[in-house]
């Protein structure tokens, strides 16, 4: 199996990365509680298996994915015990610098992939930051607004309505597919800071809503790398 792990490659394999137009994932998540049953690295497990997972499955052009950002913008947690936040400016510039830093090692097409909603605005606000401010595009998703995952949340969704929620029933799926070992069923119960019914998650729900993240991810690395996606991206100037 390929490597695509950044950290674990060595100068000159990412160097011939870059210059064979490679796509950079950075995986963008948090720390935080997720109630009584599920360990704090959930967004950050969930955002990072499903980038890895899709950087695997293509062999066209070079993947690479990055450590996640593990710390995210997560004020609203901290009421609870576990949960780890930055300041928003603090977030801000730690994706800026990341992201000036890849793309300073000759890469041109690099993707935020988000797992945590309270990061949701600042992912999307960072493509047009970097392309106004440091002169570069590019692109971001969270991984439950990928193309046809709601969907298939929805499907599988017998009380978060189709919602990712939080710690509840879809996210518990994600874990018990993912990281079983670090879930507590006999904890999986609502609970303050819990939005959703955790009673109902199943593996494989899990793996079916991860399953559809990878597919869509993959539709639109493939994309990005054509120029497809950034013809639909960039705006144009009408020509008279």
């Amino acid at each position: 199996m390929k490597e695509v792990l950044w950290e674990k490659l060595r100068r000159p394999e990412i160097e011939n990365a870059a210059k064979a137009g490679g796509i950079v994932i950075i995986p963008v998540a948090s720390m935080e509680q997720h109630g009584n049953h599920l360990p704090v690295n959930t967004d950050t497990n969930c955002c990072f298996e499903i980038a890895k997972r899709a950087a695997q499955a293509i062999d066209e052009f070079p993947l690479l994915v990055l450590p996640p950002i593990w710390t995210g913008y997560s004020p609203h947690h901290m009421t609870y015990p576990g949960s780890i936040t930055l300041k928003y400016h603090t977030f801000v510039e730690l994706l800026t610098q990341v992201a000036t830093s890849v793309h300073a090692h000759g890469f041109r097409k690099i993707l935020f992939l988000n797992g945590h909603g309270g990061n949701s605005a600042i992912v999307a606000a960072m493509c047009t930051k970097l392309a106004a401010e440091e002169g570069f595009s590019s692109i971001g998703y969270t991984y439950w607004d990928l193309p046809s995952v709601p969907e298939q949340i929805k499907m599988v969704s017998q009380s978060d309505k189709g919602f990712i929620g939080h710690s509840g029933e879809a996210e518990t799926s994600l874990q018990l597919y993912l990281q079983p070992e670090l879930v507590d069923r006999g904890a999986a119960t609502w609970a303050p800071g819990v939005w959703g019914d955790p009673s109902t998650g199943a593996r494989e729900k899990g793996e079916r809503i991860v399953n559809a993240a990878v597919d869509a991810l993959v539709k639109i690395l493939r994309e990005y790398h054509s120029g497809i996606l950034e013809d639909r991206l960039i705006w144009r100037k009408e020509v008279l």
